[in-house]
């Protein structure tokens, strides 16, 4: 077996690599010592792009091709594994996230990155799936780091994910398929939803917070959850009203303090 051979063997165990690791990995195989960029790029990375072994769908990312799928265009790489390796500090979030914890109702051809407002970075498409930043300034609490195909990506925790879908739920399919989601996620817990609402600190999200946790509460991966946290969010919420959704006729929560659409709740109970 060729160098270059055994490279693309040990790439192929990883499925999408950074720069960084082919270089790693490199290291261990070509006999050259420093392994120039120049020398690393011509020798080995193109000539496994040459070959179709190596598909490049952004700067510093390469997607590497198992051999039964080189050259078909049905080949789809784990776009969960490419979006872990767009920038960092990073986390999958909202829609992702509710497909990694394996409770999205609907399947999505996007893939949510959440950075800090400084880590920006332009959205791409590839392979028919659009990777989109999201900016967060509490990008960085109620994470978890899960095993996927033999590497480490970072999701929001479900407590996360839930406060997230519920605060902005345009990046979780709208209300609807928020909700029908959020009813299958496992591992909400009261006391971390706490600890993370009173970091984030917003108003809104704790009225949302009681409005959603009220609506599931029958629901059995949510039962108690309100109970212990409903002292809590009296505390916080502010004392004006404000809206759920502008722009349609409400009537007012007087429980959350919110103006909610007429129907809201009887659409979720129909999920």
């Amino acid at each position: 077996m060729t160098k270059l051979e055994l490279l693309y063997q040990e790439l192929l165990k990883k499925e999408v690599v950074r720069y960084k690791e082919i270089e790693d990995i490199a290291s261990e195989i070509v006999e050259k010592q420093p392994v120039s960029f120049r020398y690393l790029y011509n020798e080995y990375i193109n000539k496994l792009r040459r070959a179709d072994k190596l598909l490049h769908p952004q700067r510093g990312i390469y997607v590497v091709v198992p051999p039964t799928k080189i050259n078909e265009n049905s080949f789809q790489p784990d776009k969960y594994l490419i979006a872990s390796k767009i920038q960092k500090p990073y986390y999958l979030g909202y829609h992702t996230a509710l497909e990694v914890h394996g409770c999205a109702y609907s399947s999505y051809n996007e893939a949510y990155i959440v950075v800090p407002p400084n880590k920006k970075f332009r959205g791409f498409e590839f392979k028919n799936i659009r990777y989109r930043p999201i900016f967060n300034s509490h990008s960085q609490i109620g994470l978890k780091k899960i095993n996927h195909k033999n590497q480490k990506i970072i999701v929001s925790s479900p407590s996360r994910t839930f406060l997230d879908c519920i605060d902005r739920p345009e990046y979780s399919g709208g209300w609807e398929e928020c909700l029908k989601s959020l009813e299958s996620l496992a591992g909400v817990k009261a006391n971390e939803l706490k600890q993370l609402l009173d970091k984030i600190g917003k108003d809104m999200l704790f009225r949302k917070t009681g409005l959603i946790l009220d609506i599931l509460n029958d629901n059995p991966y949510y039962q108690g959850i309100l109970s212990n946290l409903k002292s809590f969010l009296n505390k916080k919420m502010g004392k004006s009203p404000m809206y759920l959704k502008g722009g349609s006729k409400s009537e007012l929560n007087k429980d959350w303090r919110l103006y909610v659409s007429v129907g809201f709740k009887d659409i979720i109970r129909g999920v």
